[in-house]
């Protein structure tokens, strides 16, 4: 794939538009995914796939249909990011507790609607199952599940053999706003300010 950086944003207020290509980049098919979640999956690829086969497979499809919007699913993404580390995961946990009641103490203001106390609750739940990182695993498992439904399936075989030897070297970055400067800032060496 071929990203072309413009120079849009500012060709914009003085029209007629007239483009120029300020700079250029081939992207290879791997590269066209997410930076930070193919970090994560390359941290833990070799161990889950060593541990438990069915746990790796749960935390890829976890990250495939993972929603940053979305609370829960950004905290159990801090608690991937660090799932063999105990102390991390317990810490991230108090931390998503007081991020909890400061985030629902603003929507409340705002007469908008809190996050669910279960989004919490299952966060919680965590430290009290063993091994830690199983109880990450389910989390995130059970927030496909409850979000997806129906639709949120394994990887197929010829989707598992390429995610096994992917070299998840995803450049750029997802973001609910589809704009070059948060997508492909990455890719560009832009600053994202």
């Amino acid at each position: 794939m071929l990203v072309l950086l413009t120079d849009y944003q500012t060709a914009k207020k003085n029209p007629p538009l007239r483009l120029q290509i300020i700079k250029f980049k081939y992207l290879y098919k791997t590269q066209l995914a997410d930076y930070r979640l193919c970090q994560i999956a390359k941290k833990h690829r070799e161990w889950l796939v060593t541990e438990n086969e069915s746990w790796a497979k749960k935390v890829f499809r976890f990250l495939a249909y993972v929603n940053q919007s979305d609370w829960r699913a950004k905290q159990l993404l801090r608690l991937l990011d660090c799932l063999q580390d105990a102390t991390s995961v317990h810490r991230y946990i108090q931390q998503a507790d007081k991020d909890f009641q400061k985030i629902n103490k603003q929507r409340i203001a705002k007469d908008a609607e809190p996050i669910p106390r279960s989004d919490i609750e299952s966060l919680q739940k965590i430290n009290s199952i063993q091994p830690f990182y199983l109880g990450v695993i389910d989390a995130a498992d059970n927030w496909v599940i409850e979000m997806q439904k129906d639709l949120a399936r394994f990887p197929n075989s010829n989707e598992w053999s390429r995610l096994l030897t992917s070299p998840l070297d995803g450049q750029i970055g997802m973001s609910p706003a589809l704009q070059w400067r948060y997508n492909f800032s990455r890719v560009f060496e832009v600053n994202q300010s």
